[in-house]
């Protein structure tokens, strides 16, 4: 009977790490299956027509995007989102930006598929891209400014190219500290977004597009932000019936279309209140009179993102640990 007290312990601590074990495999398996009861997977094929991604305008005028936007003296915002960029710059600091992110974890980064994967669906390597955090202005280096290797690209399963789902993470090799007070975490939203919503888009893309230079503007230095309305589902498929879907949000600015986003400005926030809403997917001929931009919501990625990130499998081990621990106390004891 003495020997068998002793082993307890030890029997205890083997059925722990046994349990743990396949409990973090069972949560795998639940990460890679297709069992996602959030959304419904949309019935066809979603296609962008490929002249909303960079058009024109018919007007001789310029047309300002985040622009319509302007720079932000007391909010803070973007201490939340990260230049993506190419591992080099070519010329200067800054100039390899290529989309924008939102800082939802210590070392996850959320964005849009489209921003790392290419139309052959070939995700681009982890060494070809940088994540830059801290840096109010694009264009220079603050001494808490981040340059951030990426470990990680997970676009989500079912993006199509020009198409639904475009949504993805970036996993940073290291983590973010937490006394740096220009990079700081921005939680996701839980909620659907009622229609009528006013929210906050925010980046470093294009500021116009000039058919009189047959030239677009140039990207922003500071982040720029501006406010925009979320429309009803059968207010956005009016504008794009083949293309909308349940899983997107489309927003603008009523009476001031010309408020929008544009090249560069993919995969950054649609911030509502204090939390991530929506990425960035795509907008409509970066500012066009009467089309709204087109957001990948948030919501019905949830489950998507939680266990891409590894946030419910941190919480169930956390968990499990408490109550093994307990109960070895209990028996030893």
């Amino acid at each position: 009977m003495t020997t068998l007290l002793q082993l307890l312990p030890i029997l205890c601590c083997i059925t722990s790490f046994l349990l743990l074990a396949q409990n973090v495999q069972s949560l795998r398996n639940n990460c890679t299956s297709d069992d996602e009861p959030i959304y419904q997977q949309p019935s066809k094929k979603f296609n962008y027509p490929l002249s909303l991604l960079n058009s024109s305008l018919d007007d001789k005028n310029y047309t300002m995007l985040i622009s319509g936007g302007y720079k932000f003296k007391r909010l803070k915002l973007y201490r939340h989102i990260v230049s993506i960029r190419t591992t080099r710059a070519t010329a200067y600091f800054g100039d390899n930006h290529i989309c924008a992110g939102s800082i939802i974890s210590s070392n996850l980064i959320l964005t849009a598929a489209h921003c790392v994967i290419d139309r052959r669906k070939i995700i681009t390597r982890t060494q070809r891209l940088l994540v830059v955090a801290g840096a109010p202005n694009r264009l220079v280096r603050h001494k808490k400014t981040l340059e951030m290797k990426v470990l990680q690209v997970v676009p989500h399963k079912k993006y199509v190219p020009e198409g639904a789902h475009d949504i993805a993470l970036l996993r940073l090799a290291s983590s973010f500290p937490d006394d740096n007070d220009l990079i700081k975490v921005i939680p996701l939203k839980d909620e659907i977004i009622p229609n009528g919503t006013e929210c906050r888009i925010i980046g470093w893309g294009q500021l116009f597009y000039s058919i009189l230079f047959l030239q677009r503007g140039p990207y922003a230095a500071a982040p720029l932000t501006a406010v925009i309305t979320v429309y009803s589902y059968d207010y956005c498929q009016k504008f794009y019936p083949d293309v909308f879907d349940e899983t997107m949000i489309c927003g603008g600015k009523a009476d001031t279309w010309d408020v929008d986003t544009c090249r560069g400005d993919a995969g950054g926030p649609l911030i509502c209140g204090d939390f991530v809403a929506a990425v960035v997917s795509w907008s409509s001929y970066c500012g066009e009179i009467h089309k709204p931009t087109v957001f990948i919501s948030v919501y019905h990625h949830l489950a998507w993102i939680q266990m891409t990130g590894g946030t419910k499998i941190v919480k169930a081990i956390k968990s499990l640990d408490i109550f093994l621990y307990i109960l070895c106390m209990h028996i030893y004891f």
